[in-house]
């Protein structure tokens, strides 16, 4: 497993990888953004590229912020990002061009965890040792407050704000910067409880159970029906300039393979 704070040197690789290539090269379009969506982007990009010829050249772990800055700059032509455009961003020529959903669950190391109530999540983040049902730890795992993951819970969640804060007063209760390392961290920590995506367990193959809440498990037809309503936005971002590639992706996107190739990847579009 890689050290899962190495940002700095992370940093310094993509601001390289970035400047080496301009953004709108002969049929390639360039894309990257919250670490959830990676694999999906090479994913649906590969069948996109199949039927296109327009080839996908995803720039991983970027995050929201730092993908929707290289947007602004011309190194990106799509970003996908958590959380929606701030009014700077805005006005610096981005543009929302379309929102998917995916569930967004709590998922642990354990191999048999039992379910959760969603009133009672609050409550695990405070304990000072919180149990599984058949008494094993649960060991928790936080995520920075800048991160759209750690804002979702609190909006998710009666209460999550206060014990996320409390939680972040142990020593013991590790941060993961990245999306990868909470998967990492998770995977390798028994018994272990974090939030996460199924668009990210699902394309990163991840060794994770996914705990129910409420007794609802989050399949596609819940989270159609609204039976399953935890849920991650992904807005796709391009910048203002566009090109005849960008406006072709988001056609591949909204037809029925498009449609079908994210359905495989645990992606729907915006339920309103």
């Amino acid at each position: 497993m890689r050290p899962p704070f190495a940002i700095c040197a992370v940093a310094t690789l993509l601001a390289g990888t970035l400047s080496a290539a301009p953004a709108n090269a002969a049929e390639t379009l360039r894309a990257g953004g919250t670490g959830a969506a990676t694999e999906l982007l090479r994913q649906v990009g590969a069948e996109f590229s199949a039927v296109s010829g327009v080839k996908i050249d995803v720039i991983p772990s970027l995050g929201s912020s730092g993908a929707l800055r290289a947007l602004v700059d011309g190194k990106l032509d799509i970003a996908v990002s958590a959380r929606p455009l701030k009014a700077d961003e805005s006005a610096a020529g981005l543009r929302q061009v379309a929102v998917f959903q995916t569930a967004f669950v709590l998922a642990t190391s354990h191999r048999n965890p039992n379910g959760l109530r969603a009133v009672d999540v609050p409550e695990i983040f405070t304990a000072e040792k919180p149990t599984w049902a058949d008494g094993a730890p649960i060991r928790i795992i936080l995520r920075p407050r800048s991160e759209a993951d750690t804002v979702l819970f609190g909006t998710l969640f009666d209460g999550m704000d206060v014990a996320i804060e409390t939680a972040r007063r142990r020593a013991e209760v590790p941060t993961a910067a990245t999306d990868q390392d909470n998967a990492d961290l998770a995977e390798r920590i028994p018994g272990s409880l974090t939030g996460t995506t199924v668009v990210q367990l699902v394309t990163e193959h991840r060794r994770l159970q996914i705990v129910p809440i409420d007794g609802v498990e989050p399949t596609l037809a819940n989270l159609e029906s609204g039976a399953y309503r935890f849920v991650k936005k992904l807005y796709f971002i391009a910048g203002a300039k566009s090109s005849p590639e960008i406006s072709r992706f988001m056609e591949f996107l909204r037809s029925p393979p498009g449609l079908k190739a994210l359905r495989e990847t645990a992606v729907l579009p915006e339920i309103r």
